[in-house]
């Protein structure tokens, strides 16, 4: 006992010495970078060309085979969107078995079996090795791709766009690439409607059969597995792939800005700016550059640490974040901050993050946040080698970039050795507040707040795919024009005011798609307070039930039932009165007259219509034909829709009386495009439909 106690006590005289000579107040100086103990991939090349890497990883009884082509396709503008096809049409079937069969078999071994137009992965437990390997060389050597398969992908693909076109960050990155990189260039080729259309089954046969060549091919083998086992394995499966000529495509030249511009994309219902600062950069792989500019965008804007978020988010509370990126490539790099914005500080949000750029360029940044940000990268460079997949990615880097063979045994030593001045050069090198693309999607009365960013003081104005547009000008209308002159036009070009008035009933039967499932919608609507409304799924029955009866409301499915909200009733109450146009004071609604806008190059008057919970509808009415042609609808807390009317035809005996038989709302739940089979007026509709 006596022992401990002299032990304590040596130990608290220990402390004590050593706390009188400890200056607390002086940061301890980083010790040497740590020494990464990275072993070398294992490779052998079989006699076709495929190279071969093996990780051996014993801890768990699985096997993984990856294969990356190293290709630059030829990509036809004309046709984008091919390759987005291929990966699908190399697992849907080959020569030797069914689509059915291909799926079976990979399910029953529980494996995970994927392909892209850029390669193949396969994993399963090793016990299962050969069975996968079948699987994936029968795939890369006997595709057998099906007109059938092809019309299927098109059709998601098409079901895609049409979502992605109202989609902020989707036409964001669409701009963001014809302006970085140029519709001339692979990088800024945009996949369209027509551009999909026009791919046909045998353009994706050329593609699989010219690209998929094991002479252009790197293969990761990551698992349990010895070299030796690996080797017999990749030879029995793959030694019989047909290496053969693969064409190398020089790409052209990317346009580097001189100057900034602010270029705009108009969106219908934005709440929000989507912005982006970007320009294309030149910045290759395994390049001595590439360590210093991950260390430059940590601090600028990587993560939630980033002096961007810190700026945005902490300091102003304008976005849930905003964030930096430089993406490292063979051919063209590219730039990009980020942020997401409320309307009204959409113009103080791109003024912070052009402070902040100019800020890492202008001032050296601190010693101490400098090293922060090295322990950092250093914690998740360490932790990213805990995986085998990773080692095999790093081998495959080095033979592909022909990067120095000690690249990332070196790495951490780089990073330690990156200076303060290191930063500020490379900033002053590759962050250029004053030659970039400033690109925000969002509602356009906040474009002309940004001519104050643009070198030359123009707002250059996109839609979402990149094509230039005219900016979207209001024009003024003569004093005499009244928004209710502009509704009365319409109610006469609908079959006139006298045959409104007599309309007592509506009938419709549509046919819409969701989820890649025919749906029949069914209205009724018995003037002036009665409305219901059934969506019906094949196999499922109905799905949503809708009704309005004088003041109550419900909304039924799924074997469940609620009343209609306040709002929701409001506007449903006056969609069943077939004559509100007539007296819009009724539901306190109140009307301005904006101007004349352009919609799909037809001049249109632009009603704004406010009710009475707040709600504003902005309709558009084509000066030709006096049809209303576009909603743009939006509740007061900011949710909307974009409904575009199209196809009025004389409605089955509704003496005269027209409607809209095409009709499209666009959504923040995606896309619906209805088109109407049957209607009919002043039908008897009983009134226990609507109970």
């Amino acid at each position: 006992m006596k022992k401990i106690t002299l032990s304590i006590a040596a130990l608290a005289l220990v402390s004590a010495t050593f706390a009188q000579t400890l200056d607390r107040s002086v940061r301890p100086k980083p010790g040497p970078a740590p020494e990464i103990k990275l072993g070398d991939a294992q490779s052998f090349t079989l006699p076709n060309g495929l190279k071969v890497f093996v990780v051996e990883n014993h801890k768990v009884p699985t096997v993984s085979y990856s294969i990356m082509l190293d290709i630059d396709p030829i990509e036809d503008p004309n046709k984008a969107g091919l390759s987005d096809f291929i990966g699908s049409l190399i697992t849907a079937g080959t020569k030797t078995m069914t689509k059915e069969q291909f799926d079976e078999a990979t399910d029953m071994i529980g494996a995970n079996l994927s392909a892209s137009s850029g390669g193949i992965y396969g994993g399963s437990l090793k016990k299962h090795q050969d069975v996968l390997l079948k699987l994936m060389s029968d795939a890369l050597m006997n595709a057998n791709f099906q007109q059938s398969e092809l019309d299927k992908l098109r059709k998601q693909a098409l079901a895609g766009l049409e979502q992605s076109k109202t989609e902020p960050d989707e036409m964001l990155d669409n701009v963001t690439k014809v302006l970085n990189f140029g519709k001339a260039h692979p990088y800024g080729i945009i996949a369209s409607e027509k551009t999909v259309g026009n791919v046909n089954l045998e353009d994706c046969k050329q593609y699989y059969s010219t690209y998929f060549r094991p002479n252009v091919a790197y293969m990761a083998v990551v698992g349990d597995i010895t070299l030796a086992e690996a080797k017999a394995a990749v030879t029995k499966y793959f030694a019989s792939w047909q290496k053969g000529e693969v064409p190398k495509t020089t790409y052209p030249k990317v346009t580097i800005p001189n100057k900034t511009t602010v270029d705009f994309v108009p969106r219908d219902n934005s709440v929000q700016s989507v912005i982006g600062v970007t320009y294309p950069i030149d910045l290759k792989p395994g390049t001595p550059d590439v360590i210093k500019v991950r260390m430059l965008n940590e601090i600028l804007g990587g993560s939630g640490t980033g002096r961007l978020f810190l700026n945005l988010r902490e300091k102003h509370g304008w976005t849930y974040g905003s964030y930096s990126s430089f993406k490292n490539d063979k051919e063209v790099g590219e730039f990009q901050a980020y942020a997401k914005a409320r309307n009204v500080v959409t113009d103080s949000s791109v003024n912070e993050i052009m402070a902040e750029m100019k800020r890492i360029r202008d001032e050296k940044v601190d010693p101490t946040t400098l090293q922060e940000m090295k322990n950092y990268v250093t914690g998740t460079f360490a932790i990213g080698l805990e995986s085998p997949q990773t080692i095999a990615q790093y081998a495959i880097n080095i033979e592909r970039y022909n990067m120095p063979k000690d690249y990332y045994k070196n790495y951490l030593k780089n990073v330690a050795a990156v200076s303060v001045d290191d930063i500020q050069n490379t900033a002053k090198k590759y962050v250029q507040p004053g030659a970039a693309h400033i690109t925000v999607v969002g509602d356009k009365a906040e474009a002309e707040k940004l001519k104050r960013f643009a070198s030359d003081g123009v707002i250059h104005y996109y839609d979402n795919y990149g094509n230039s547009i005219e900016a979207p000008v209001t024009k003024a209308v003569a004093s005499d024009i009244t928004p209710e002159a502009v509704v009365a036009k319409y109610v006469d070009a609908i079959g006139g005011k006298a045959v409104v008035e007599k309309l007592t009933s509506l009938y419709s039967e549509a046919s819409a798609e969701m989820q890649g499932q025919a749906i029949k919608i069914t209205q009724k609507i018995v003037s002036p307070d009665k409305y219901y409304m059934s969506v019906m799924v094949p196999g499922m029955g109905e799905v949503q039930k809708m009704t309005v009866s004088g003041n109550t409301g419900k909304i039924s499915g799924m074997g469940q039932s609620q009343d209609m909200p306040a709002d929701m009733l409001s506007a449903y109450k006056e969609q069943a009165d077939l004559q509100a146009d007539l007296h819009p004071e009724k539901y306190g609604i109140t009307m301005k007259l904006k101007g004349v806008e352009k919609v799909d190059g037809k001049d249109c008057y632009v009603v704004e219509k406010t009710n009475k919970e707040g709600n504003v509808s902005v309709s558009y009415y084509d000066q030709a034909t006096n049809l209303l042609i576009k909603e743009v609808k939006t509740d007061k807390e900011g949710n909307g829709q974009t409904v575009i009317l199209g196809d009025y035809k004389a409605v089955t005996n509704g003496n005269g009386y027209k409607a809209p038989h095409s009709i499209k709302i666009q959504s923040p739940q995606g896309p619906q495009e209805l088109t109407v089979q049957k209607m009919e007026a002043n039908k008897k509709i009983s009134d226990s439909d609507f109970k």
